[in-house]
């Protein structure tokens, strides 16, 4: 029988799709905000795993969010060596979840594999750490999310019946793009002033908030709505919009949400938007770089004006094919997909190496503007990361880094999907499917 090791805090996703006869021992692990990750508190948790679970009987790991890849690391550190299926939801980028990825990649397995969102981002994990990566819709949308009556849900959620609302679900934080949205929001009201902004917001930085709050005027904010007020909120919309250029988004959940209640979405060409957005089911806003930029957050911003423009189009639109979830993007066709990664994976084996605490990363085989970030801190091996990188506030993001080198990675994450659109629509049907 094989056992999968599963650092998560989903553990019925993961049963679900460990299902052909594996044994799951479920460890379950918390998303840490960033001030909070700090190794000495991973080498508590991987004391306290050490403790409930005998990793020499592990093989396979299926390591979700970047949370979990210390703990990975250590295990490959102590000798623990089985392939690992790592769903990190994001790019492999800032700092600290780079280090984390570089971390793994200095004790390699032949069978480890990187889930993410958008072929962008596979790409990027391939060329930024040199870990093998595939695409795929990670865990898919659930079939809760599925077309109502819009009077119905308006009503249910004391919305007009007589606006053009226009939906934001999601964080409300300056990864989001939110500034450039409420500006388009103010364009689009120019045209049509029957249009009404609606944000349905988990995560709320205040400081962030506090600042556009002033700019919400005529705006209808919920906060944590439920599942079920949720698929609500998409049926009452006529379209969904974000202006996120986030570091984090890779496909973006929210979307493809809408996009299987009957929405249609605008969004920036970005990332994993432009995978499976285009003009039969929405439309893509134009993104521009931002000198001035910082931070990993600082960028790139997407224009306000063609946002607003790309809503108008899409609000004005009479016709077209009906909008629909792409198959791939079912919650069950991705619980079938990593079924087979899972049985794939675990083939490839288990080993017992000897630990090494201090183990040379793999330069050699990283990109210059991984190499420019490890020469100017100093990083050579293991060890440095988990300690001077620590000492000098990369993992817990007190210091963001060189704003130089920053831009460099971001380029080299970014750039390629930027760069060419019609690779893009190449690219597009590779999502992975079996």
């Amino acid at each position: 029988m094989t056992t999968v090791l599963a650092l998560t805090d989903a553990p019925d996703d993961v049963e679900r799709f460990c299902a052909n006869g594996e044994k799951v021992l479920l460890f379950r692990i918390a998303q840490l905000p960033t001030e909070q990750h700090d190794f000495a508190f991973f080498e508590r948790q991987y004391r306290a795993l050490t403790e409930q679970c005998d990793l020499s009987r592990v093989d396979l790991v299926v390591a979700e969010y970047v949370d979990s890849l210390p703990l990975l690391y250590f295990m490959r550190r102590d000798g623990y060596h089985c392939p690992a299926l790592m769903i990190p939801h994001t790019n492999p980028y800032p700092l600290n979840i780079l280090f984390y990825f570089l971390l793994v990649a200095a004790h390699p397995h032949p069978g480890d594999l990187v889930i993410c969102g958008s072929t962008n981002a596979a790409n990027a994990y391939r060329r930024l750490t040199g870990i093998p990566a595939r695409n795929t819709c990670t865990f898919g949308i659930r079939n809760v999310y599925r077309r109502r009556d819009r009077a119905a849900s308006r009503a249910a959620l004391g919305l007009p019946a007589d606006r053009r609302v226009l939906l934001y679900t999601g964080r409300f934080m300056n990864d989001k793009g939110l500034g450039a949205l409420i500006e388009a929001y103010h364009l689009v009201r120019r045209e049509r002033p029957e249009a009404l902004l609606v944000m349905s917001v988990t995560h709320v930085d205040p400081p962030y908030y506090n600042r556009l709050a002033p700019r919400l005027t005529d705006a209808v904010l919920f906060q944590r709505l439920d599942r079920a007020a949720t698929v609500d909120l998409y049926n009452a919309a006529d379209l969904y919009w974000s202006g996120a250029t986030s570091i984090f988004e890779t496909y973006g959940k929210a979307p493809l949400e809408a996009l299987a209640c009957g929405v249609p979405v605008v969004v920036p060409r970005w990332d994993g938007f432009p995978y499976f957005i285009g003009s039969h089911n929405g439309a893509l806003a134009e993104v521009e770089p931002v000198e001035a930029g910082v931070s990993p957050y600082d960028f790139a911003r997407v224009r306000a004006d063609d946002l607003a423009a790309k809503c108008l189009e899409v609000l004005d639109r009479t016709d077209g094919p009906e909008i629909a979830l792409p198959a791939w993007g079912t919650y069950d066709h991705t619980m079938g997909v990593l079924a087979d990664l899972v049985g794939e994976l675990a083939a490839t084996g288990r080993t017992r190496t000897a630990p090494d605490p201090d183990r040379p990363l793999p330069v050699d085989r990283l990109p210059a503007s991984v190499r420019a970030v490890l020469d100017h801190h100093g990083l050579r091996t293991t060890r440095d990361v988990v300690v001077d990188a620590q000492r000098q506030g990369l993992v817990d993001r007190r210091s963001p880094g060189d704003p130089v080198l920053l831009r460099r990675l971001h380029d080299d994450v970014f750039g390629p999907m930027a760069a060419d659109p019609a690779t893009v629509a190449a690219e597009a049907p590779r999502f992975v499917t079996t």
